[in-house]
């Protein structure tokens, strides 16, 4: 194919694409023009554009080609050319297990999720902030938010969800080994994990810790508990989530494009070793902690694309202002590349494919992201717990709080029903990181 001949192919394939996403046989825009500024897509949109010519051209990371220039038809057609790419198929993998791969022997027990207790339409928090009633509907797709109310914060949300885990549970909190703890809202001291400690009552030898890593830290808190379960350090562990950002991200401090899009909340999770059948029957009722869930954790892959660590930077200013660089286009489109590659990882390393899937706990910026990513993976979008639609963005506990719409899902479900399960999260950085949870059987 001559030079000439691949430049009509790769115009016609964008030409073919844009048509696509704008639902029109009309005639295109002008091929030089803004396609955000004049009003042809949204950012969104460009988004979603931009996600389906990286999927039917194969060339990856397409956006972080047209960082620095216009969103233009014309700048499309001349980075596709500049990419001078052979198409490689020999990335569909074929799907089985790494023999070397076993699962762990930890068992999610029970779970828990705790709100803030004020649904917030999302057309007040437009106003709010100062936008145009209607934009965090039409723009991110989300149509309330969960605030805290007066009384509760971090703590108290947390202590709530890891409090429920352990009555379901039926164990009492002196079993617990360890305490762990994450959140990206909680600045005070102690620690918010030793404040939970102290909340819950815990006997002194039980440990407590906080984890990082913002929207990653229940996947940091997970692993981090398997490996202390698995090197026989500890039993029983609570992992917890718990983020307030109504008190942090306020109207005045940053901008509605960022501020608004978060709401409030807490997850737990009770972790413990696994053991077998005759040694369960002998165990008294008092240590058994039940069998709600009884999913093992399996492998965990984590990661860290540096080349998106400045696109959202947060940090204090003067007279208690944030100051907040956030590059929400660069973003979104880093989401879900990121985000299906991970899903892609966990099938080759689980041996599950997607369509086996019981759901996938991830992360949810905005319910726009999460249509483009089922849409991208080829997944109903019921796959995808409502978090992000009803609630807001929960930072660090939005993937707990759909990893537990999830599992209390499975609860009306025979055994044989009952499905794997994908995790996949990112944070700032930018971090990724997933998970798979299969039904323990026997």
């Amino acid at each position: 194919m001559t030079s000439a001949e691949e430049a009509i192919r790769w115009r016609k394939l964008v030409e073919d694409s844009f048509r696509r996403e704008i639902g029109t046989q009309g005639a295109l825009t002008d091929s030089h023009a803004d396609l955000i500024e004049t009003g042809v897509l949204d950012s969104m949109g460009w988004v979603s554009f931009l996600r389906t010519l990286e999927s039917v051209s194969g060339v990856n990371e397409l956006g972080a080609l047209l960082t620095n220039v216009p969103p233009t038809l014309e700048n499309i057609f001349s980075a596709l050319q500049d990419a001078r790419f052979s198409a490689d198929t020999s990335d569909a993998k074929v799907l089985k297990a790494n023999p070397s791969t076993r699962p762990s022997d930890v068992l999610i027990t029970h779970s828990s999720a705790a709100l803030g207790s004020r649904i917030i339409p999302s057309a007040q928090v437009d106003l709010a902030f100062g936008m145009p009633e209607g934009k965090l509907r039409k723009r991110a797709g989300i149509e309330s938010l969960a605030y805290a109310a007066d009384g509760e914060n971090e703590l108290i949300l947390g202590a709530r969800a890891a409090q429920q885990v352990l009555h379901d549970a039926g164990g009492p909190v002196q079993e617990l080994d360890w305490i762990i703890v994450t959140s990206e809202t909680h600045r005070g001291y102690p620690s918010l994990a030793a404040q939970l400690h102290s909340q819950l009552l815990a006997r002194e030898t039980c440990g407590a810790l906080d984890v990082g890593g913002a929207c990653l830290g229940l996947l940091n808190g997970l692993a981090v508990a398997q490996g202390l379960i698995v090197s026989r350090q500890a039993r029983i562990i609570v992992v917890v989530t718990a983020d307030v950002h109504s008190r942090l991200l306020t109207p005045g401090r940053v901008a509605g494009e960022f501020g608004g899009l978060f709401g409030d909340g807490a997850s737990a999770f009770l972790l413990r070793a696994e053991v077998g059948a005759e040694v369960r029957a002998k165990m008294p009722q008092e240590d058994s902690f039940g069998a709600q869930h009884s999913y093992r954790l399996g492998e965990f892959l984590f990661g860290c694309v540096g080349q998106y660590a400045g696109a959202i930077r947060l940090a204090d200013a003067p007279e208690g202002q944030l100051a907040l660089h956030f590059d929400g286009e660069a973003l979104s489109r880093a989401a879900v590349t990121r985000m299906e590659k991970v899903i892609l990882d966990l099938e080759s390393r689980s041996g599950f494919p997607r369509s086996s899937l019981q759901g996938l706990a991830t992360h949810q910026p905005n319910p726009r992201l999460v249509a483009l990513l089922a849409k991208q993976c080829g997944l109903a979008a019921d796959k995808f717990p409502v978090v992000a639609q009803t609630f807001g963005n929960l930072g660090s506990s939005t993937c707990g709080v759909a990893l537990d719409s999830i599992l209390r899902a499975t609860q009306t479900l025979s055994i044989e029903q009952r499905r794997p399960i994908f995790l996949a999260s990112l944070g700032p950085g930018l971090l990724f990181g997933g998970a798979w949870l299969e039904l323990q059987r026997g």
